[in-house]
């Protein structure tokens, strides 16, 4: 299949639209058309990638080969229903890591899931060829669709089913949101005392080095792997005046101690 002779269609135009969007133009993928309820927002990604731009469902080309849902969760059912008699038996997939394929299944005779795994945000360029491409269709016909059109922009491409892909991104949220919530906080506390939370840096940076030929369990480090409780008790009695840092780190301490 020629990929780069197919035409796509982007649905969303937030961050993962847009990195996909910008990843297709620069493979010499043609976007024909990108939709937004904010047409400010679709016309900026559309000029970027020579495409349409459009904030009305029913405007859709329907000459496209592959749709892609790339809106919030709790929108891809909405965006599905209004779009099922327009695009028919066309390919449609959504980039959501968390709901299933068959959220689609619905509404289309050929779904799927298009699930890029990564932290996004439009002012930070992705590396597409370091970054895990996760692709799914019940039909396997259509699995040979989205691995040739994943592999056009990505080189590590998993075939994950549903389960798979909801189990991947609890592990997702634990390896990024929880530990980004953990800098947050982090960049709190050295704030408090005028501490520039740049010095921190170099100690998240080789954390993460650390893990990438060892196993995370024998890198732990720290007072609750030594069970040294009385510098727990000292972080505690510095941060007593946030009772959710407290309990947060009391219940990290504790299962750490467990591992």
């Amino acid at each position: 299949m020629a990929v780069s002779k197919k035409k796509i269609v982007l649905i969303g135009a937030g961050n993962v639209g847009h990195h996909l969007g910008h990843r297709f133009f620069e493979k010499g993928m043609s976007i024909t058309q990108v939709f937004s309820r904010k047409i400010t927002k679709a016309r900026k990604l559309a000029k970027a990638i020579n495409a349409e731009a459009i904030n009305d469902l029913s405007l859709l080309q329907q000459n496209a080969d592959l749709y892609i849902i790339a809106v919030h969760d709790d929108a891809i059912a909405s965006v599905a229903a209004q779009v099922a008699s327009i695009l028919k038996d066309k390919l449609v997939v959504h980039t959501s890591g968390s709901a299933p394929s068959t959220l689609l299944k619905p509404f289309f005779k050929n779904y799927g899931c298009f699930y890029p795994l990564q932290t996004f945000s439009i002012n930070k360029k992705v590396d597409f060829d370091q970054l895990p491409l996760c692709i799914y269709s019940p039909q396997k016909r259509n699995r040979t669709k989205l691995h040739h059109y994943a592999s056009s922009i990505c080189p590590n491409i998993f075939e994950i089913n549903d389960h798979q892909k909801s189990v991947l991104h609890v592990a997702a949220v634990f390896t990024n949101n929880f530990s980004n919530h953990l800098f947050h906080i982090a960049k709190k506390i050295t704030e408090t005392e005028g501490i520039s939370f740049d010095i921190l840096k170099p100690l998240m940076l080789e954390t993460v080095l650390k893990i990438q030929h060892n196993h995370p369990k024998d890198m732990q480090t720290g007072p609750a792997i030594r069970g040294d409780q009385k510098t727990i008790e000292r972080h505690l009695k510095l941060i007593e005046n946030n009772p959710d840092w407290v309990q947060l780190y009391k219940l990290l301490s504790e299962g750490i101690q467990k591992i």
